[in-house]
């Protein structure tokens, strides 16, 4: 019997594929009490020569997925790993060396049912300094990036909201999941940006209603990639506007469809006080230049957020095929 099923979908990314199964290596828990599934979502570059690399020294099993989807590739995995804590990560993590161990200790409690870690951000290359500043600035119960997937809330374990264990290092029992009904459609490739969903949140929101125990543990941390192309004002524009999409399909969901625009007139009103907000932080910044530019960027970011909401409401509303996927039951 082993402890624990780390499943990694893939698609087209080999060389930081190969960083992250570098990085199972290291592991302090024994090979024999864990094992790893790649899932391969329909790549055409090397990544099942970079599987190979490591399948004398991992316990490790390829699966290849034709649909595309990161949940697709998630449940894939899901199906095949032996363990009951599943340990999904993102291609582009590097563990840290306890991570495995780390997380398998936690779920020892049966009242847990998820786990989570640092994230730390693996910069590429210098960050600019409005990106430094966004870094350096309090968020939960540290400091946190959400449209780079990256949080440190330090060397400490405590119990936690499900909202802040994050898809790159998201770690459920098995029963959970199964409860939840999967993983909600997240992360799908660009062209398929309308189908998109709310991923892992759902299964995190699960938990919550259950009362379920939710941990934090700094030995479960793993390292995020963050390169240049994510360390622009363009990509927090692009996640923001994803974002909106996600947060429209949870909407839809939660009222069993579009139903009317409950709420439309405070609309506003929200974007009023925004506003003002808005002032009276780019006045304190002035003499700023990075505090300034950040605030810019997080001001557009709203409005690309707001874009896509709308955006999806309108799909939706276009498309009766696309509403059916909002409200569709299980897509495992």
């Amino acid at each position: 019997m082993i402890d624990a099923s780390v499943i990694v979908p893939t698609r087209n990314r080999a060389p930081v594929l190969r960083a992250c199964l570098q990085s199972l290596c290291a592991q302090t828990a024994p090979k024999e009490r864990f094992e790893v599934i790649v899932v391969d979502n329909g790549s055409t570059d090397d990544t099942e020569a970079v599987v190979r690399e490591f399948t004398t020294v991992l316990p490790l099993r390829l699966l290849h997925e034709g649909e595309p989807g990161l949940h697709v590739g998630r449940h894939a995995g899901a199906r095949a790993a032996r363990a009951d804590v599943l340990m999904f990560c993102d291609d582009d993590i590097v563990a840290a060396p306890g991570w495995v161990e780390a997380v398998v200790r936690r779920f020892e409690d049966p009242r847990v049912a998820l786990v989570g870690g640092n994230n730390l951000p693996g910069w590429q290359g210098e960050p600019p300094a409005w990106l430094a500043h966004a870094w350096s600035l309090p968020a939960g119960h540290g400091r946190a990036l959400a449209a780079l997937s990256v949080l440190d809330f330090g060397a400490r374990t405590f119990d936690i909201d499900p909202a802040w264990v994050w898809g790159c290092n998201f770690n459920v029992r098995r029963a959970a999941l199964d409860v939840a009904g999967g993983f909600h459609p997240d992360g799908v490739p660009p062209e398929r940006l309308r189908w998109r969903g709310d991923g892992e949140m759902h299964v995190g929101a699960v938990v919550r209603e259950r009362g379920w125990r939710t941990v934090f543990d700094a030995a479960a941390s793993v390292e995020h990639r963050v390169d240049a192309g994510r360390m622009t004002a363009e990509y927090f524009r692009r996640r923001a506007f994803a974002q909106g999409i996600s947060d429209s399909y949870t909407r839809i969901r939660r009222r069993g469809g579009l139903g009317a625009d409950a709420g439309r007139w405070l609309v506003p009103l929200r974007e009023f006080r925004q506003s003002l907000r808005d002032r009276r932080a780019l006045a304190a910044a002035a003499g700023a230049p990075a505090v300034l530019q950040w605030h810019q960027i997080r001001a557009e970011a709203r409005r690309a957020h707001a874009e896509g909401v709308a955006f999806h409401r309108a799909e939706v509303r276009r498309d009766p095929a696309l509403l059916a996927w909002v409200l569709k039951e299980d897509y495992r």
